[in-house]
């Protein structure tokens, strides 16, 4: 019986801080939002007053909506199709594999602040490369910070190259758990590589692609860091993700009630690309 219960009582001390640390402060700003507090620090229940004031706003708070839709699209599409060409690299019987795997790896376990200052050099009117680089094909000065297109363009490209290792290493895992006698036989039968990749490879892999593809999208869609890192959601509001507005509410603006609202609304939004991903997945094993 003592036995029985050693496990519990090891694992008490980490439910309590998972506890304290992520499920309070989810529930407090689930309350917040409910909440309207006043100069003086009094709070007033409001109900859903908060969530029908935002949604009529006017067009900043859809415009940051569409914002970030194309932020999050756009890294899911720019990020599967490579993190397949890398793990495929990777996972190769190759001297160099290993070589790749830790240059692949560089972006990821950067840190986010670290990185985005690393593209902000890079970019700069003055000293960036990049700057360079596109001042020399343009044939005069383009300041990407200044316009709202090469910003958000900016912003895509800098989660993209956070974001494909993660993925890859999930897509990697899996495809060493192919057998090779899948492919020798395909070859046998005269399939070529890409009739591999799609009948053998995507197939087996979908699982990996889809929970790689699912944290993406999430840390994605909350990303305010690097984002406000980068163009401070300008030029004016042209790149202000939803992620972006709620950090701005409640750090910069201290009104907690509307960052409270909208980090419920993000929440939510979450919690619908998680049902997807596990109906796909549920639909997929019904299958098989």
């Amino acid at each position: 019986m003592k036995r029985k219960r050693t496990p519990y009582i090891l694992i008490t001390p980490v439910l309590i801080a998972l506890i304290g640390f992520l499920l309070f402060p989810l529930f407090s700003g689930i309350g917040m939002s409910f909440q309207q507090t006043a100069f003086s620090g009094e709070t007033q229940f409001v109900g859903l007053r908060n969530f029908y004031n935002l949604f009529n706003e006017g067009d900043r708070f859809y415009h940051d909506l569409l914002i970030t839709i194309i932020y999050v699209a756009a890294d899911i599409v720019l990020t599967i199709p490579f993190a397949y060409l890398t793990a495929l690299l990777i996972t190769r019987d190759s001297h160099y594999s290993r070589v790749f795997r830790s240059i692949y790896l560089i972006p990821w376990i950067s840190a986010p602040i670290v990185s985005t200052l690393m593209v902000k050099t890079m970019i700069n009117p003055d000293i960036g490369i990049i700057h360079f680089i596109v001042r020399y094909f343009a044939g005069h000065d383009v300041y990407i910070l200044n316009n709202g297109t090469y910003a958000l363009i900016a912003m895509i490209l800098h989660s993209f190259w956070r974001s494909f290792p993660f993925i890859m290493l999930f897509l990697a895992a899996g495809i060493s758990t192919i057998p090779k006698e899948f492919y020798e036989a395909a070859k046998v039968d005269g399939a070529s590589k890409i009739t591999c990749f799609f009948k053998i490879t995507f197939p087996l892999t979908s699982n990996q692609l889809g929970i790689g593809t699912l944290m993406v999208t999430i840390w994605t869609l909350q990303d305010s860091e690097s984002v406000y890192a980068l163009t401070g959601g300008g030029p004016g509001n042209a790149t202000e993700t939803l992620a972006v507005r709620l950090f701005k509410c409640s750090f910069v603006n201290f009104d907690l009630n509307t960052g409270a609202t909208l980090g419920v609304f993000l929440v939510l939004i979450s919690l619908i690309f998680l049902t997807l991903y596990l109906k796909l997945l549920f639909r997929g094993n019904v299958y098989d």
